[in-house]
């Protein structure tokens, strides 16, 4: 009797290769982007992900260490992470860059960004200059003050608001008028008064956004008396 032989059915299965990412660097340092006296160079770095087992490549965002919206940005394409301004952010602030494969987007790595530094200097505080700081004038009457030219009875003066955010002047006067024809131009004349002894008038120029920021400028105001009259 011969015997029927026997076959045994092994069944193949095709393994998959599981998706996998790196990222590099896994952990850098940058300075704040409007850090005082640094390289632009060091407030930004680009991020290389190796994805293996895929040629698809990944795609980049930015979350702070809870999860949360980070603080910096990153091209989602290209991975070049910008710092951002410092702001009231602290020394020392972490972001994570996440890097997370087309072909799986379970698959992800990450990497970590201190960011340090005291951010740009401090604004100076505004200030306001007055020119001339001291001049002479007659008054318009008493005397011989008549033989005068009215040039020498008034008195154009410019202010230079310096850090100021709204450079608009305020005048005034401690005698005698002053009269500008617009607040922005910094200019205004000022007019000696009608009569009046030897005195000394004071000239005030200050920031309309903050009436504390002065300066002045003196006037000596005199009578003219003929030789010999």
């Amino acid at each position: 009797m011969i015997q029927a032989p026997t076959f045994r059915v092994v069944h193949h299965m095709l393994c998959r290769h599981q998706v996998e990412v790196a990222v590099q660097p896994p952990r850098t340092e940058l300075y704040f982007r409007d850090e005082r006296w640094i390289d632009p160079i060091d407030t930004q770095i680009r991020f290389e992900a190796v994805v293996y087992n895929s040629d698809r490549g990944a795609t980049w965002q930015v979350l702070a260490p809870d999860g949360g919206t980070g603080h910096g940005t990153i091209d989602a394409i290209t991975g070049l992470y910008q710092a951002p301004d410092k702001g009231t952010l602290d020394s020392g602030t972490t972001d994570v860059v996440v890097a997370t494969t087309r072909a799986d987007p379970l698959r992800k790595a990450f990497a970590w960004v201190t960011l340090v530094g005291l951010g740009p200097l401090p604004a100076p505080p505004p200030r306001i200059e007055i020119w001339p700081k001291l001049v002479t004038l007659y008054y318009w009457n008493n005397d011989d003050n008549a033989y005068i030219d009215d040039s020498n009875k008034l008195r154009m003066f410019r202010a230079f608001p310096r850090h100021a955010a709204n450079p608009t002047v305020q005048w005034s006067a401690s005698t005698g008028t002053v009269v500008t024809g617009s607040p922005d131009t910094g200019w205004c004349t000022y007019t000696a008064p009608a009569s009046g002894g030897i005195a000394e008038a004071t000239v005030t120029a200050a920031l309309a956004s903050d009436p504390t920021v002065t300066d002045d400028a003196k006037v000596v105001l005199l009578n003219y008396i003929w030789p010999g009259l």
